[in-house]
């Protein structure tokens, strides 16, 4: 009768040398981190913008900033309260998506 070896396989005679597989480089452990990582670094940035677009329009800075007291026309136009608007619109669409990204994130 032939020996069967740990895998299932019978061969003849006795199994001399057992050559255990790898588990240690599993492919999968290698792309699920940098995966994370780049979820992470995508949420966190998309916060902090999305937080910045909401609330800064609103704030003195918008209009007082170096960049559009040189600029007259500038000035004029970001402070229109539609413009502020859309901008804490965009903000909150960020905050959207980075907080969507976050829940609906899974490891295939």
């Amino acid at each position: 009768m032939g020996a069967a070896d740990p895998l299932g396989n019978s061969r003849p005679g006795p199994v001399l040398a057992y050559v255990r597989p790898n588990v240690s480089a599993d492919p999968d452990r290698k792309r699920v981190w940098p995966r994370r990582l780049g979820l992470i670094i995508f949420v966190v940035f998309c916060m902090e913008v999305g937080i910045m677009l909401a609330v800064l329009p609103w704030k003195q800075v918008w209009m007082s900033n170096p960049l559009v007291m040189k600029f007259p026309a500038l000035r004029a136009f970001l402070g229109h309260f539609f413009v502020r608007g859309l901008f804490s619109g965009l903000g909150l669409v960020d905050l959207w998506i980075g907080i969507w990204e976050a829940v609906h994130y899974s490891e295939e």
